[in-house]
Formats: structure tokens, C-alpha cells, sequence
């Protein structure tokens, strides 16, 4: 368990800026694709953001993630497909990459270039010191040339300098990297009272699960929406793989009609493999229909409500296999 006791002890970490409020239109990807000569990152993915939406990005390194929030925020450009931001729509984007900094600058001169005063949710005009006091630089700290921080409070000065304009719509790639517990915690903080929109790529489950509700995880060349955080992403999975280990453990089934059979089906056989006919494709649909249950309602799914799907799983993939066994016994005698 992580100590927040310095969150009581110092008052001054509230960092609750103000938010522009989001229009009708937020932000609306279609069919965006990206390549990069004969490498392509991913395509056709469409989605429109609605109000304070909270998603993680999941994927492999190099699969195209941080190149999908560069294409948002106009950095780059989309190799097809288009990209529509609202009018209302304010973009705060904490990068991965190493930030220019003036090494000669203050850590107060670097926030006054940026702004002298800034005013939080409450109305209050703050200057640029005490914004510095809030988020840990106090004002020795605040003296200090840019080139004496460490990397995790460059990572900080930059945090805030990314949230204090009143942003509503939050991007961060990979932001719990060099961030020290105190500044982690603050952020977390804030983000649970955010009210705008949040984008995030991490490889951090505790941080995902915290901040997010819904994931966009890449997959070879496609990104795949899923209605959950990253627990529950992992729990889907490690059931899916479990599976996937099973059914190939299976030897296969040969379907084969013997056509100089001299044998021939009984009245009752014929009914009954008339029958199965039809239980066949009926069973593969309920198996069907409980892997879309799991893929749509994984976040509001328990433990216990995946192992009773498991168990139904099990029960109908067993019927399944004495049916197509039985249907193969009656082909024989066709």
C-alpha cells in the first residue's frame, strides 16, 4: 500500500485547473490507417469520442501507439482517413520523448514563459510560484536551473506545464515512467476528478485500472475495442488462451463419406441424423453467442459470472462433440 500521508500533510496539492467544456463534437476518427512504406501500423479504425471517456492503449512496443496520439493532436498525418477535432476540444499531451528544456532557465522562469498566472476550478488566480508549490517545488527548488532536476522532477515541471491551461481532453503516453510515488499519486488524484476526456498508453495495470474503463488494444494491423479496464482484459485473455491451449490439444476430427458403404440407415437413424443436422449448427451458435457476451460485457462481468460461462462452455462444447461423433457414426452408413 503506497503512503499518501503527505497528501493530508501538505494542503497545497490540489491541482484541479480549469476545464474548457467539450462541445457536441469531441473528436472523431474514420477509417484512419497509417504505414510507413511497406510497414503498416494499422487501419480503418474509427471511433468517436464522447464526453469524459477514459481509455487505455495496449499493444506491443513499435505497433504504432504513440503514432496513433501523434495523428490526433495533428502532429502527423494519417496515410488515409480523416480526423475531426471540435471546436471546444483542448488537447494536454504529456509525451514519452525527452522535452527541450533551456538548461540556463529556472524552474519559475520556464512556467512564466508559459504563463504568469493561472486559475484553477475555484476561480482563483494563482501566480506561477504557487502553482510551483503545489505540485512540490517549493520555493528554493524554484531557483534552481533546469539542468540541476532530476529526470523525474523534469517529468513534473512538464506535467504541469501540460494541465494548467485548462485542458479538456488529456493525452499521455506512457506517463508513470521516472514519475516519482508523490507526483504519481497527485496525478491519479487528479485525473479521478477530471471531467473531460482521457487517453492514455501505459504498461502499468494498477494505473490503467485506475484510470481507464475501456481499451484500445492493437493486434497486428487492427485495433480491437474492449468494454473494460486492463484487469479485465487479463482475465478475458488468460481464459481465451487457456482455451485456445485445449481445443488444440483436441486431435482433429476427419470427416470422411464412405460412398461403397453397403450398409444403410435404419428409419430411425435417418430421423436421428436429420436431427443432429440441425442441434450441430444450434450448439456452435450458443458457444457463439457466450464468447460475445464475454467480448461485450467483460467490464461489468464478476469472477463468479466467468466461471458459470466457463462451465456452460464446457458443458455445451461436450454435447457439440457426442453430436458430430454420433453424425459422423450415421455418415458412415450413408
Amino acid at each position: 500500500m503506497l503512503d499518501k500521508s503527505y497528501l493530508s500533510e501538505n494542503k497545497e496539492l490540489d491541482i484541479n485547473f480549469r476545464e474548457k467544456r467539450l462541445g457536441k463534437t469531441i473528436l472523431e476518427l474514420k477509417n484512419v490507417s497509417k504505414k510507413y512504406d511497406n510497414n503498416l501500423l494499422f487501419q480503418d479504425f474509427s471511433h468517436i469520442f464522447q464526453k469524459q471517456e477514459r481509455i487505455g492503449i495496449l499493444g506491443p512496443n513499435g505497433c504504432g501507439k504513440t503514432t496513433l496520439l501523434k495523428i490526433i493532436t495533428g502532429e502527423i498525418e494519417p496515410s488515409s482517413g480523416s480526423i475531426k477535432v471540435g471546436i471546444n476540444t483542448k488537447f494536454a499531451y504529456f509525451k514519452q520523448e525527452k522535452h527541450n528544456f533551456d538548461p540556463q532557465q529556472s524552474v519559475l522562469e520556464f512556467v512564466k514563459e508559459k504563463a504568469e498566472h493561472i486559475r484553477t476550478k475555484d476561480g482563483i488566480l494563482h501566480s506561477a510560484s504557487e502553482m510551483l508549490q503545489k505540485f512540490l517545488f517549493d520555493k528554493k527548488m524554484q531557483q534552481n536551473k533546469l539542468s540541476s532536476l532530476s529526470g523525474g522532477e523534469k517529468k513534473r515541471l512538464f506535467l504541469l506545464s501540460s494541465l494548467m491551461f485548462g485542458s479538456n481532453f488529456i493525452i499521455l503516453d506512457e506517463p508513470t515512467n521516472d514519475l516519482d510515488i508523490k507526483t504519481l499519486e497527485i496525478l491519479e488524484d487528479y485525473l479521478d476528478t477530471f471531467r473531460g476526456c482521457i487517453l492514455v498508453v501505459s504498461h502499468d495495470r494498477y494505473f490503467l485500472d485506475r484510470v481507464t474503463d475501456h481499451l484500445f488494444i492493437f493486434e497486428n494491423d487492427k485495433i480491437r475495442k474492449f468494454p473494460g479496464n486492463y484487469s479485465d482484459y487479463l482475465l478475458v485473455k488468460r481464459y481465451r488462451d487457456a482455451e485456445k491451449k485445449e481445443k488444440d490439444k483436441e486431435p482433429k476430427k476427419v470427416i470422411q463419406k464412405n460412398m461403397h458403404s453397403s450398409q444403410k440407415l435404419s428409419y430411425n437413424e435417418k430421423r436421428e441424423l436429420e436431427q443432429l443436422e440441425k442441434q450441430i449448427p444450434e450448439l456452435e451458435k450458443q458457444l457463439q453467442n457466450l464468447e460475445i457476451k464475454i467480448e461485450t460485457e467483460a467490464a461489468t462481468l464478476s469472477a463468479s459470472d466467468f466461471s458459470e460461462i466457463s462451465q456452460q462452455q464446457q458443458q455445451l462444447q461436450k454435447e457439440l462433440e457426442e453430436a458430430e461423433t454420433r453424425w459422423l457414426e450415421l455418415q458412415e452408413k450413408v
